[in-house]
């Protein structure tokens, strides 16, 4: 039996050093490998000591479970690249839009209006954006009612060409509760550059790039 155990330890190892040979330039284990390494051993058992059904079994499932792996792998990979592709077509389709980013100031045009938005987690019966000047001094404010959860914009049109507001917002619920109101300035956007790991769009010379991913909407400009 001593004889038999040591013949079977070396025709392994001698199996096993072969297959390292052969895929020492691909270090991938595929199907085929597994189930050629399979037979080896099925052939260079100890007669007097054969695998158990159990073995095998375990050896079959972890060959299931690394498939299924490699499989779930090549999915995400697909899904991001196709993720990735619909992010650069929107991103090029905001060019000359007016969207929603992170910020409270408002910019009037030459006539006089601005654009501004909120967010609010649930509807509002109304909701008071109070603005500011650049000394922060009230000077202006809109009265807003029947709100709906998400992302709402309004119109000032008390601005000056040329000067910087702010303003902030307060909501109230339709159960009378205060809401927590997250504010949004308006920005056309310039152009986008897709040099990036992740898109990002210009508004304009001098302001810093906005990341895709931080525009809330796209507003009524």
């Amino acid at each position: 039996m001593t004889t038999l155990s040591t013949a079977t330890s070396t025709s392994s190892q001698s199996s096993t050093a072969g297959s390292s040979t052969s895929g020492s330039s691909n270090t991938t284990l595929t199907e085929q490998d597994f189930l050629q390494m399979l037979v080896a051993q099925l052939e260079d058992q100890n007669p007097l000591s054969p695998s158990s059904p159990q073995d095998l079994a375990n050896e079959f499932a972890e060959m299931s479970t690394v498939t299924g792996i490699n499989n779930l792998n090549t999915a995400v990979s697909e899904i991001q690249t196709s993720n990735a592709a619909a992010e650069l077509a929107q991103a090029a389709g905001l060019v000359g839009q007016t969207v929603a980013i992170p910020g409270n100031t408002l910019t009037p045009s030459s006539a006089g209006k601005a654009e501004g938005a909120f967010s609010i987690s649930s509807a509002a019966s109304s909701a008071t954006v109070s603005i500011f000047n650049s000394s922060g001094a009230l000077v202006g404010t809109e009265s807003l009612q029947n709100l709906s959860a998400g992302l709402n914009s309004f119109t000032w049109s008390g601005g000056t060409s040329g000067q910087s507001y702010t303003f902030s917002v307060t909501a109230t619920g339709t159960s009378g509760t205060a809401l927590t109101a997250t504010t949004y300035s308006a920005a056309q956007v310039q152009s986008v550059d897709l040099s990036q790991s992740s898109p990002s769009i210009s508004i304009g010379a001098g302001q810093p790039e906005v990341s895709l991913s931080s525009v809330a909407g796209i507003l009524g400009g």
